[in-house]
């Protein structure tokens, strides 16, 4: 599937987030995750950039919501003004706090984004029942995740209907496949 494949990364997605608990699970734990890495990296310089608010977590941010927005525009654009701001809040928070309170930001936001990853290991586990997709492609589960909850939300509001239901019915049917091979592996 290509970079700018949209239909085929959400296809792909879905695929392993079909059961309506671990949707849910997703829903709420993958943008904190991806909130939480934000938070982590914003303390962390960029060699030779002269402004504080160029950091490892404002490029992931900008980085994420350029692609996101180059993918579609219309549910792009709202996450990349999210993301980029939320990544200077995050470095000027940061650079406010005292030496023990800094430590005590960097501890949260890693607890918080572990136990969001092992929520979602949970919704696989027990309700997907499927491993989930970042062990069949860890850059595109990494990647499209936060796009895919935003497209959840998009969808829900009524925006590109069409694409859900394209997007829904192929994953259905990969799912189905992929619950046949399972019955016919342990019979």
């Amino acid at each position: 599937m290509g970079l700018f494949d949209l239909e085929n990364h959400l296809i792909f997605y879905r695929s392993y987030h079909f059961n309506p608990v671990n949707v849910r699970i997703h829903l709420l734990c993958i943008p904190i995750i991806l909130i939480s890495a934000i938070a982590m990296f914003s303390p962390v310089d960029v060699i030779g950039a002269s402004q504080p608010f160029i950091n490892m977590g404002s490029l992931i941010a900008t980085t994420y919501g350029l692609y996101y927005t180059a993918l579609d525009w219309k549910v792009g654009s709202p996450c990349l003004s999210l993301l980029v701001p939320l990544s200077y809040v995050f470095k000027k928070t940061y650079m406010g706090l005292t030496d023990e309170k800094q430590q005590s930001f960097i501890y949260a936001a890693l607890g918080t984004h572990v136990l969001s990853w092992l929520a979602q290991f949970y919704g696989h586990g027990v309700h997907e029942k499927r491993a989930p997709a970042l062990l069949d492609n860890l850059l595109q589960a990494l990647v499209l995740a936060p796009f895919f909850v935003a497209f959840e939300v998009a969808f829900y509001l009524g925006y590109r209907k069409d694409l859900q239901k394209k997007m829904d019915n192929k994953a259905g049917k990969n799912v189905l496949k992929f619950r046949q091979q399972e019955k016919s592996r342990h019979k």
